[in-house]
Order: C-alpha cells, then structure tokens, then sequence
C-alpha cells in the first residue's frame, strides 16, 4: 500500500515538498494549541485559555499566506489543506470558544445558556460547510464564526449574561446570512482602515489577557473601538454591494430602453 505521506509532486525537489509538509505541520499546531486551550478551560484558567486562542488565531492568519507563496497544494497533493484548516478551525473557532463561554460566564451558566451554545454550535457547522463562504475580493458570506475572538472580547468586557447570550444568538443567525465581514488580513475593500481596526481590536485582546485580572479602562475603549469598527464596516460593504447589483440590476433596462428607442 503506498503512503499518503511519501506520494507528492514529481516535479519538486525533496527539499520543497519537505518545506510544505512543514506548512501543513505549522497549521496543524493549531489544533494542539486548542487543546491546551481546552485544557486551561476545564482548570479554570482564562487567561491562559486566551493566550492559546490568540494563538491559533495567529497560526490561522499565517499559514495561508506561507502555503500559498509555496505552492503546498501541489507540493504534497494527497493532503488537502483546506480541509485540514476548516476542521481545525471548527475545533479552535467553535468548539474550544463554546467551553470557555459557559465554563466563565459568557453566557447564563443554567440549562438556556447551553441552548445558546448549541445554535452556536449548530450554526457554525453549517456555515464551515458552505461553498460560498468567501467572495472573490476575500470577503466572508455571513458572520464566519470567529468566536475564537469575539468571546475572549466579551469575557474582558464583563458583558452580562444576558447580553452575551442576545449577541451569540445574533451572531448565530447571521452564520446563516450573506451579511459580508472581512478577511482580517485579505479583504481589499478598505483594507487600510481595517489593517488599523484589527490591530486595535486584537492588540486589546491581547492586553487585556497579558493584565488580567485586573481590567484597564483603555482595554475596554480598545476593545469597543475594535468591535464598532468591524460592525460599522460590515454595514457599509453590506450597503455597498446592494448599491453595485442594483446599479447592475438598472444598467441592462437602460441598455435595452435605447436599443428599442434606435
């Protein structure tokens, strides 16, 4: 039986498919990093907890461009990446985040709060399972489960129960939406002011892990300046991209209105 693991692209050297299987071996981490992650959760340690989210957040931000710029889809072409990403990012994105939202009081620590979780949890799945996820110009279709970062945001701010609760079950449903949200790293639209935005947003995350337990003001201010930029900017594409199909939507009727007038 021959194996997966030796059967790679003919045309490469032993020294660039041993660079990719490299790539695939750095994305993998992501999944060891989830479970200490899970680890620290179950012992009561959120802070440490965070700093292994971050960390999977930093490996998943990477390793695309580095895969990409090889060329370790060709290299090793057994393995598929991409699927390989999507399932570890299910566990660091969704799961490993769910734990951590009940065991800290994200959300109400009673029987609703696990129902919460579960259309989380529910919805998540579907959207990782969607084939148009991502636009050409590298915008997400639909809230694209970063749950990774948006509880840790939630636990820093001390949100209530309740409020947790309300936004998990918003964002939930807007997993199922075409709501577009950027790509932190690809997105073209605006991608200056959202380099800055995720900076802020994710430098507050940060902070507020490295300082915890104690909660700075200007940790709260980063980390809402963060969050209103990224929901302002979803409303904007979002008004952006009605105006652009309705302008296309106008433009063949304008066309065939002259044509019949010839």
């Amino acid at each position: 039986m021959t194996s997966p693991f030796r059967q790679s692209g003919a045309e490469y050297t032993s020294a660039q498919i041993r660079s990719a299987w490299l790539v695939h071996g750095f994305t993998t981490l992501g999944i060891v990093a989830a479970m200490l992650g899970l680890r620290d959760v179950l012992v009561g340690k959120p802070d440490y907890a965070m700093v292994w989210l971050l960390l999977t957040l930093l490996i998943d931000g990477v390793d695309g461009p580095i895969a990409r710029a090889l060329e370790v889809e060709r290299r090793v072409p057994r393995i598929d990446g991409f699927l390989l990403d999507l399932i570890i990012d299910y566990v660091t994105c969704v799961v490993v985040p769910a734990c951590f939202m009940y065991q800290f009081h994200v959300v109400p620590h009673n029987n609703f709060g696990i129902a919460v979780l579960c259309v989380m949890v529910f919805t998540s799945a579907i959207w990782f399972a969607r084939k148009d996820m991502m636009t050409e110009d590298n915008w997400f279709r639909g809230f694209p489960a970063a749950w990774n970062i948006v509880a840790p945001v939630m636990f820093l701010l001390e949100a209530r129960t309740w409020l947790g609760a309300v936004i998990t079950l918003i964002l939930s449903a807007l997993c199922l939406s075409n709501m577009p949200y950027p790509h932190i790293a690809r997105a073209r639209y605006l991608r200056p002011f959202t380099i800055v935005g995720a900076t802020i947003w994710i430098g507050g995350v940060a902070v507020g892990t490295i300082t915890y337990p104690h909660h700075y003001y200007f940790v709260r201010v980063m980390l809402v300046v963060g969050s209103a930029y990224f929901i302002a900017l979803a409303f904007i594409r979002a008004i952006h991209d009605r105006r652009v199909r309705q302008a296309g939507a106008v433009a063949p009727s304008d066309s065939t209105s002259a044509a019949e007038t010839h």
